[in-house]
């Protein structure tokens, strides 16, 4: 499920933007197209888990506002992109701007408050067991 939704996308660009940015080049601008934007929504989610699973258990919950944030940027950018569209020099500073946080959120230069950081031992659990000699041991 993707940490922002297309009512995520209206309150924080307009409804007219959105309208935009969802319209294929070749369709009249009437509405929303809901699914182009929760594609580019889950898209944005994917990239934001990509870097955040070496520190936080993914998918995140409860979801943090500045992660809706940055799915919101991430998507604007995608959904900006293609046919006779391009993103604006203030979705690219956005977009810039979020995968560099991102990235400070994956290393120790940053942290989400809201959520308790993966433990070392967390990435690796042992589901077999060990044998010496044919006796199982604990």
């Amino acid at each position: 499920m993707p940490y922002a939704t297309v009512n995520d996308m209206v309150e924080r660009f307009g409804q007219i933007e959105m309208i935009r940015l969802s319209t294929r080049d070749d369709a009249l601008p009437e509405s929303i197209d809901g699914p182009r934007v929760e594609n580019a929504l889950a898209d944005a989610t994917a990239l934001i888990d990509s870097y955040l699973r070496a520190r936080y258990a993914v998918p995140l919950s409860p979801i943090p506002r500045e992660i809706i944030r940055a799915c919101c940027y991430l998507a604007r950018y995608d959904l900006a992109q293609g046919g006779e569209q391009k993103p604006s020099e203030q979705m690219t500073k956005d977009r810039d701007d979020t995968l560099a946080w991102l990235s400070d959120m994956a290393s120790s230069d940053g942290r989400l408050d809201a959520l308790p950081a993966r433990a070392a031992s967390d990435a690796r659990v042992r589901d077999r067991v060990r044998l010496i000699d044919g006796v199982a041991l604990p």
